[in-house]
């Protein structure tokens, strides 16, 4: 029983009238989680449950709420930057860590199934994976994918992040890492973090010049997809490409 020897480990002192009232409230959060796992618990729960590793010795709850209520979900927890996680969540450097941790294995191990070699069939077979990866960022980031005359992915890269509603992408070092991963193909990927799916005249602009200068190398734009939270925007099926 490997779960009840580890929860044996971090239960509450065996004097629980002298232990601080959280302690029995911990101790049956780690005990319902190893018995039934995530879905018995609330998302300020798994919250609570994740923070009482980095803050062994305070209530964590209190800090589990305030970060749903600051950030609106669990994603958007996991997709903070530790100045926000600590600033705006008012979390303490550890736990701040250890949450950016947590996002980027997750995030890790999403990239695992885009892995080099594999065949992409579609801009809509990787909308979703794209949308974990930067859709709920705090800030814009232009990412690429880079395919060879196969559609096998090459290199999945974020190049630029940038501030709320602006990244400075430069269409030469885009063409030139191509050109440098022997690219024959892009899927062209950015994020709205104010949530509107809708691209500006801006990104309208900077496909157009990406798309006419890499046929001319003899690299095709297959699409451009915009990201948030709760979908995606493609170029292609707009007819924008």
């Amino acid at each position: 029983m490997v779960e009840m020897d580890v929860l044996k480990t971090l239960e509450a002192p065996r004097d629980l009238e002298r232990a601080p009232d959280y302690w029995g409230h911990r101790k049956r959060l780690r005990e319902k989680y190893a018995a039934e796992g995530a879905k018995a618990l609330t998302d300020y729960e798994l919250l609570e449950l994740l923070l009482s590793f980095s803050i062994p010795h305070r209530d964590t709850k209190p800090y589990a709420k305030k970060l749903l209520s600051v950030f609106a979900s669990v994603r958007r927890v996991l997709e903070a930057d530790m100045a926000a996680l600590r600033d705006i969540g008012g979390l303490p450097c550890q736990s701040a860590l250890l949450f950016k941790a947590v996002g980027d294995l997750f995030r890790l191990a999403n990239q695992e199934d885009f892995r080099r070699g594999r065949i992409v069939s579609s801009p809509g077979d990787v909308a979703g994976f794209l949308r974990e990866q930067i859709g709920s960022k705090p800030r814009e980031v232009f990412t690429s994918l880079f395919l060879d005359h196969r559609n096998h992915l090459l290199a999945f890269e974020n190049l630029q992040e940038g501030t709320v509603d602006h990244t400075a992408v430069y269409p030469r070092e885009i063409l030139k890492r191509a050109l440098e991963l022997h690219a024959t193909g892009l899927i062209l990927a950015h994020n709205h973090p104010a949530g509107s799916l809708e691209p500006s005249e801006g990104d309208k602009q900077l496909t157009r010049q990406i798309s006419t200068a890499a046929r001319a190398l003899g690299i095709t734009v297959h699409d451009h997809l915009i990201l948030a939270a709760e979908g995606h925007f493609s170029f292609r099926q707009a007819g924008l490409l």
